[in-house]
């Protein structure tokens, strides 16, 4: 008898120690939809702790494909569209030692339209710090150019 109660209580101690309760599901501010958009590349930056995704449409995934030397706002195509997701990086709680993407630090996109002497480029970010209107401008051309300057990555 004595042997009957001990399997049982293992029995439901092992059961009960089977079941996980918490379940995961990301945070709402870690999800960016990317409305139908294609990966072009992915990277991170150890020294501010963040991980970028640029995505572009069908236009910005061929034009990033191509071989160039450079991508140039001269030279780009009207209708792409790019956006460069940053997160922060936080730590992993299911595994030591990695790091996942924590909330969306910005969101910057780069549309190129058609116009009248040649294509024009537009810039607009959201979430990111204000800055003041000098460097504003400089940032922006510069943050421009480093997004055309991206190339495609290869997937196998």
């Amino acid at each position: 008898m004595k042997n009957l109660i001990a399997v049982f209580i293992s029995a439901s101690l092992a059961l009960a120690a089977c079941h996980d309760s918490r379940k995961l599901t990301p945070a709402p501010e870690t999800i960016f939809d990317d409305h139908g958009l294609h990966v072009i590349t992915s990277f991170h930056n150890d020294r501010t702790g963040t991980i970028s995704v640029l995505y572009g449409n069908d236009e910005a995934l061929a034009h990033a494909s191509r071989e160039r030397d450079t991508h140039t706002p001269g030279d780009a195509s009207p209708g792409e569209v790019f956006k460069l997701v940053t997160w922060d990086l936080k730590q992993n709680p299911l595994w030591f030692g990695s790091n996942i993407n924590g909330a969306v630090k910005s969101v910057e996109t780069v549309t190129v339209s058609a116009g009248e002497s040649g294509p024009v480029v537009d810039y607009s970010t959201e979430g990111s710090d204000s800055k003041s209107a000098k460097n504003a401008v400089l940032s922006n051309a510069e943050r421009i150019s480093f997004i055309f300057a991206q190339r495609a990555s290869v997937f196998p």
